[in-house]
Order: structure tokens, then C-alpha cells, then sequence
């Protein structure tokens, strides 16, 4: 019983953190400080030179975001003499307070535009930054450098050491962690699946609790992606995420099933309809155990008693019976997937020798062209900010200004719009409120003259929780920042109610920086952002109908259809992120929120069909000749919908439409109610066809959701005469526009069924 608590507690703390990352991340921070300090105390430096050592240790656990432990040295390799030499610059212009703050802002711009090179380029940009702010902190001399130098060197030591010497982390054992969170967020979607199947009421709130679920379940995958991505893998290893993609599918497709089979008043009232149901739960709970055996007993004992023949074919409702073969297609792909001591490799061979670096390039080549736009324009903004803050903040205090720099430049890190800014500096200052409390009832626990280990030990814990907390709950993070600061106060006996007060006003007066730069510097509104965002995901959604249209005709495609669709997600993800000002639950305007969230869901309802689509097309023969016209034709009209919606996009209205405000549901409810199709057809090839009919038929939404005049059928869109740069997998592009008269006729064509 004991046990069983104890794997149950970890399986829920590894869904928590998949793979452990930020649990790593945290001990690797904690131990690489302790290290730091202990060496330091030994070496009887003073306690100025223990806070360097320790904030240098901090900040290399910060700035250092690589995944891949080459790229991780490379990063401290250079990391090293950056910060020595801002440390040197900044106490070298200490006795010059004036010199010292303009070059402060040439630090802080430069910082910025090393942001254009990605991870490495954030992270010594951290390192520049922060080691001019820590000669602010300590009102350093030249003549301390050798000692502070000295704290620094041992930080980077120590640091290292802890990560490459202390418990590291193979590629094999973080990807087998990652696969272990995978399982267990399956676990629970299944597990929600059947309670909700059983209980057959409730259907809303179960749903929303389920669709939670397939986020979750959804993120695991991102995860093993990015994983894969980063580190050298063999081809067994490779096979794996086309499989896990096969697993996700099949239970998300359960999902949208169950939801519709429970949503029909037949099925929650006849007694025959109450009856296969439960033999669904029954079924599906027993899929659970498929998840760590994956053996053949386990699949023969998940369909025992199915329907091998129509004598034992269960009778009921027609939606409840259609869940029974997405039953068998998720156990035969977890069969396929088998557990995880066991290559995802051997399942089965290779349908076609396929690179993965269709989508990938084209991700990373855009990528690359917005971190340096807008890296340039951050750097201006951010500059300007801490101008106005040094100006401020030496207004409040002379000597703690830096906090309000430091305010202004955090609200900028990986925020592009002026939404996003804003957000973020609310959640500095929420979370730095609630520190400020935070801090003193700590520094009342341990007394003015407490013992420094117990000072040294609730350090430590805030250093954790600042490092654990996931990176969405931004408030928090800076919870533990001050809980941190107002220890390391008490280490420096400077700790007082004053000095919290006015971190909470050299708080507010940075982010207020901050965002009044990103409103009146180069501006960039969340309208922009999303809608930049938006036309990455129709194009990279374009390049999959392609890929899966000339995969059909058995032509050589550079591409797997199962990076393409992931690289389609992570489009999503970022236009999530762009959006969040809008769909964010204190959004001031309702009707913008609501059309926005909108939005996003029927994006996610086309990200699933296309996910669908390419896992279904990985398992097709090359070259079906009676698929292959039927599936061109669709794609080229889902492409023409896509090449319109691009054109639209850009071009829409500022103005909110004057139609009613939409319904927003989640994407599992707008995936189950889609019409059924009959039993019957339940071919590869139809399942191909049916997910992209049924995306053409979400592009169409989207059409009338960005489109205010395409509900109207009497009228036709004026677009502009420029080009989009999207050739057609089979044709030129037309030079007219997709008519949203006959795209409002389609639509509701394929609503009539």
C-alpha cells in the first residue's frame, strides 16, 4: 500500500515536471551556490565576496538554457570572461556614478542585441547584464576586483562541477524521464475518458477537465520533440516520436468520440445505450495497463470480450459503438510504442526514407528573422526603459536605482508586444507585493541576529522554489526572487522594512518604465504580434497539405509529415503566446477576449485534423491511385483557403466586427460536434480524406472569423494586389482571391453533410 502511495505521488510529481527539467534545473542551482559558498567560506573570503560568489552562481544558473551538454560549456566558456570584464568595467566607473550609468545603458543595449543569436545570445546577454549590476550592488572598487575575480571564478568552478560531476543527466535517462511523463498524463486522459463514459452526465465540466488533459498530454510531446531535437540520436531512438504522434492521435480521437457519444441524449438514457457504455469504460481503463507492460497478453486482455464477430458486437447507441475501433487503434499504437525499457524503434519498419528537416528549416529561418527584427527594436525599447528608470529610480534612492533597471529589463525577456509587456510587468509587481510579505515574515523568523546557517538554509529553499516554479506563473518566480533578496539582505545585515518598501517602489516605477517604452518606443501591438504569428501558422499549415498531397503521388518529398505537424504546433504555441493579452482571463475587453479566444480554438481544431493527417498519411502505401486525385483536389482547395486567409490577415479591419460576440468553446467540443460518418468507411485512405475535408471546413471558418465580409454571400473581398509567396503544390497561383461567397457556400455544404 506504502508503495503503491509512493509511485502514485511520483507519477503525479513527474506529470508535473516532465522530465524533471525544472527539478534538475533547481537542485543544479541550489547545489551550485551551496558548492560556491562552502568553498568561499573556507577560503575565509568576507561576506561581500560571498554574495558575488553567490550571485554569480545564480546568475550562470539562469543565464545557461541549453539543453545539449556541449552547447551548455560553450556557453559558461564564454560566459566567463564577459563577466569578468562587465564586473572590471562597472567597478572600474564606480567612483564615476554619471560614467558609470551611461555606460550601464550601452551595456544594456548591446545586451539586448545579442538576443538576435538565440539561447546562447540571451544567456550572455544575462551574464553582461547582470555582472554590471552586481558591481552596482556592491559598490565594487578596483582594488577588490583580484578578490571579487577570484568569488567569480569559484562560482563558474563550482557551478560546473555540480552539473557535469554531481549526478548529471544522460541523454538516455532525461528521455526516458520524458517518456515516463508521457505515460502518465496518458494515464489521466484515459482515465478522465472512462469516468466520463461511466458516469454519462456532467458532460461540460468533464470535457473542460479532459481537454486540459490532451493540453497536457499535447505539451509532453513538444517536450520530446524539442529533446530530440537538441541531442544526437540513433535511428531507434528517431522512430519514436512518429509513434508517439500514432498514440496521441488515436487518444485524442477517443477523446472527441467519447465527448460525443456522452453528449447524445440516446446514449445517457436507452438501457442498451447505459450498458455498452460501461463496457467502454471497462475497455478503457483496461488500456491503462497497456501502458508499462506493452506486451501482447496486455493488448488480448484490453479487447477481451470486444466484438470479434457481430454475435458479440455490443447493441446501443451508433456514437457509442464508434468508439470501440478508436479503442483498438489506441491499443495497437501503444503496442507499436511498447514500454519504456524497450526501443520505440522495433515496432515496425520505416514506411519510406524520409529527412526531418522540412518544417524545421523553414521554422528556424523565420525564427532567426524575427529574433533579429526584433531584437533591434527591444534593444531600443529596453535602452529607453532603463534610461527613464536609472533617471527615477535615483529620485527614490541613490543608491538602490538598479532595482528599478532591473525591473524595466525583465518585463522585456521573451515578450514581443506591448500586451505582453504589460502583463508581465503585473506580474512583477503582484509577485513582488506578495514577497515583500513574504520576505519580512521570513527575516521575523530568523530574528535580527539569527544563526547565518539558518539564513544561508531559507536562501537556499527561495533559490529553489524560484528555479522549480513553472516559467507561465511569472509571479511566483519573482515571489521567491524577493523571498531570496530579502535573505541575502539578512546575510549583509541591511535587511529593514524600509529597504522593502522600496523595492516594492523601485518595482512599480520599472515595469511603469517599461511599459510606457514599449507603448511609445517603435510600438508593437498584440494585434500585430498574433496576426505575424497567425500567417506563420497558415504557411507552415500550407507546407503539410503539400507535403501530403505529393507524398500521395508517390513522388520524392523531403519531408516527414510528423515534424511537419509538429512544427505546425509549435506555430500554434507561438500564436497562443502572442494572443495571451487578448485571451487572458482579466482582459479588459470582453468582446476582443472572446473573439480572440475564438480564434484559437478553431486553430486548434485545424492543428488536430492536420496532426490526424499526418500521422494517418505515415501509415499509407505510396501511391494509392484511387486516393490520390480525390486528395489532391482537397488539398489544393484547403490551399487556396489558406493563401486567402494569409492575404486577409494582414489587411483585416482595426475595428471589431459588428457581428455578435461568438460562443467560445473549447476544441474538444468543436471537434465532437462534427457530423459521423458511417462505420462502414473506415479506411486509411478515408480517414485521409475525412481530415482534410473536415480542415477545409475549419479554414472556412477561420475565413468568416477574420473575414467580416465573407458571411455576407453578396459580397466578395477586396484584397490587395500584392503577392503571397506560396506556389501551389500542382498549379500556379490564381491572381484573383478565393471568392467568400463560394467559401460560405462550402462551409455550408459541409455543415449539411
Amino acid at each position: 500500500m506504502v508503495a503503491r502511495t509512493a509511485t502514485s505521488l511520483w507519477d503525479r510529481f513527474a506529470a508535473f515536471d516532465p522530465g524533471l527539467v525544472r527539478l534538475a534545473s533547481a537542485m543544479r542551482a541550489v547545489l551550485g551556490t551551496a558548492a560556491t559558498l562552502a568553498v568561499l567560506t573556507a577560503l575565509r573570503a568576507p561576506e561581500t565576496a560571498l554574495v558575488v560568489g553567490g550571485f554569480t552562481a545564480m546568475t550562470t544558473s539562469l543565464a545557461v538554457s541549453d539543453l545539449h551538454p556541449r552547447n551548455q560549456l560553450i556557453t559558461l566558456g564564454l560566459g566567463v570572461p564577459l563577466f569578468l570584464a562587465s564586473l572590471a568595467a562597472g567597478a572600474a566607473l564606480t567612483p564615476y556614478p554619471t560614467a558609470a550609468k551611461l555606460v550601464f545603458l550601452v551595456v544594456i543595449y548591446l545586451a539586448v542585441q545579442a538576443r538576435r543569436f538565440g539561447p546562447r545570445g540571451l544567456g550572455l546577454g544575462i551574464f553582461g547584464f547582470m555582472a554590471f549590476l552586481l558591481s552596482q550592488l556592491t559598490q565594487a572598487r578596483a582594488d577588490r576586483l583580484p578578490e571579487f575575480g577570484v568569488s567569480v571564478l569559484v562560482a563558474f568552478g563550482a557551478v560546473t562541477a555540480v552539473w557535469y560531476c554531481v549526478g548529471p543527466v544522460t541523454a538516455s535517462r532525461a528521455l526516458r524521464r520524458l517518456r515516463h511523463a508521457f505515460d502518465v498524463r496518458l494515464y489521466d486522459v484515459l482515465r478522465d475518458t472512462a469516468a466520463m463514459v461511466a458516469a454519462g452526465q456532467d458532460v461540460d465540466t468533464r470535457s473542460r477537465s479532459l481537454q486540459d488533459r490532451l493540453d497536457r498530454l499535447h505539451a509532453s510531446v513538444l517536450l520530446i520533440e524539442d529533446f530530440l531535437d537538441e541531442h544526437a540520436v540513433d535511428e531507434d531512438t528517431e522512430a519514436l516520436l512518429p509513434h508517439l504522434s500514432r498514440v496521441e492521435v488515436a487518444a485524442q480521437r477517443l477523446a472527441v468520440l467519447a465527448v460525443r457519444a456522452v453528449r447524445s441524449p440516446a446514449a445517457r438514457s436507452d438501457l442498451a445505450g447505459r450498458t455498452a457504455r460501461q463496457r467502454l469504460a471497462r475497455r478503457i481503463r483496461a488500456l491503462r495497463h497497456q501502458l508499462t507492460v506493452g506486451t501482447t497478453c496486455a493488448t488480448e486482455r484490453c479487447a477481451e470480450g470486444y466484438e470479434g464477430s457481430p454475435a458479440n458486437r455490443p447493441t446501443g447507441s451508433a456514437l457509442v459503438l464508434d468508439c470501440f475501433p478508436a479503442v483498438d487503434e489506441l491499443a495497437e499504437a501503444l503496442r507499436v510504442l511498447g514500454p519504456r525499457g524497450r526501443p520505440a524503434g522495433l515496432g515496425t519498419p520505416p514506411r519510406r526514407p524520409a529527412s526531418p528537416t522540412f518544417g524545421v528549416l523553414l521554422r528556424r529561418d523565420r525564427a532567426t528573422e524575427s529574433l533579429k527584427r526584433g531584437a533591434t527594436r527591444q534593444a531600443f525599447q529596453v535602452t529607453a526603459a532603463s534610461a527613464l528608470a536609472i533617471a527615477g529610480g535615483h529620485l527614490l534612492s541613490p543608491h538602490l536605482w538598479y532595482w528599478a533597471v532591473a525591473a524595466a529589463w525583465v518585463v522585456f525577456i521573451k515578450n514581443e508586444s506591448t500586451g505582453e509587456v504589460l502583463l508581465q510587468s503585473l506580474r512583477r509587481l503582484a509577485g513582488t507585493v506578495l514577497g515583500v510579505v513574504f520576505g519580512y515574515g521570513l527575516a521575523a523568523l530568523v530574528g535580527g541576529d539569527g544563526p547565518v546557517l539558518l539564513v544561508l538554509l531559507l536562501l537556499l529553499l527561495c533559490m529553489f522554489g524560484m528555479f522549480y516554479t513553472p516559467s507561465h506563473a511569472y509571479w511566483a518566480v519573482t515571489f521567491f526572487i524577493t523571498g531570496t533578496l530579502s535573505m541575502l539582505l539578512a546575510v549583509m545585515d541591511t535587511f529593514s522594512t524600509q529597504v522593502l518598501l522600496l523595492r516594492v517602489q523601485e518595482t512599480a516605477l520599472g515595469v511603469s518604465c517599461g511599459t510606457l517604452a514599449a507603448v511609445l518606443v517603435l510600438p508593437t501591438t498584440v494585434r500585430h504580434a498574433s496576426d505575424e504569428e497567425l500567417v506563420g501558422f497558415l504557411r507552415v499549415l500550407d507546407r503539410v497539405l503539400r507535403a501530403v498531397a505529393s507524398g500521395s503521388t508517390d513522388t520524392e518529398t523531403p519531408t516527414s509529415w510528423v515534424r511537419a505537424a509538429h512544427d505546425l504546433d509549435q506555430a500554434l504555441e507561438s500564436f497562443r503566446k502572442a494572443s495571451l493579452p487578448l485571451t487572458h482571463p482579466f482582459a479588459p475587453q470582453r468582446r476582443r477576449r472572446h473573439r480572440a479566444r475564438h480564434l484559437l480554438e478553431l486553430l486548434e481544431t485545424g492543428a488536430y485534423h492536420a496532426r490526424s493527417l499526418a500521422a494517418t498519411a505515415e501509415r499509407l502505401p505510396a501511391g494509392v491511385p484511387e486516393c490520390t486525385a480525390r486528395l489532391t483536389a482537397a488539398a489544393d482547395r484547403a490551399h487556396e483557403t489558406v493563401t486567402h486567409l494569409i492575404r486577409v490577415t494582414g489587411h483585416r479591419p482595426e475595428s471589431a466586427s459588428p457581428t455578435a460576440r461568438p460562443t467560445v468553446v473549447r476544441a474538444l467540443a468543436l471537434l465532437s460536434e462534427e457530423q459521423r460518418v458511417s462505420r462502414n468507411r473506415r479506411s486509411p485512405e478515408h480517414r485521409l480524406l475525412l481530415h482534410i475535408d473536415r480542415l477545409d471546413v475549419a479554414l472556412t471558418a477561420l475565413v468568416r472569423a477574420l473575414d467580416p465580409l465573407a458571411s455576407d454571400p453578396d459580397r466578395t473581398t477586396v484584397v490587395p494586389s500584392e503577392s503571397v509567396d506560396i506556389p501551389s503544390p500542382h498549379r500556379p497561383v490564381q491572381a484573383a482571391a478565393v471568392s467568400c461567397a463560394v467559401l460560405a457556400d462550402r462551409c455550408e455544404r459541409a455543415q449539411a453533410g
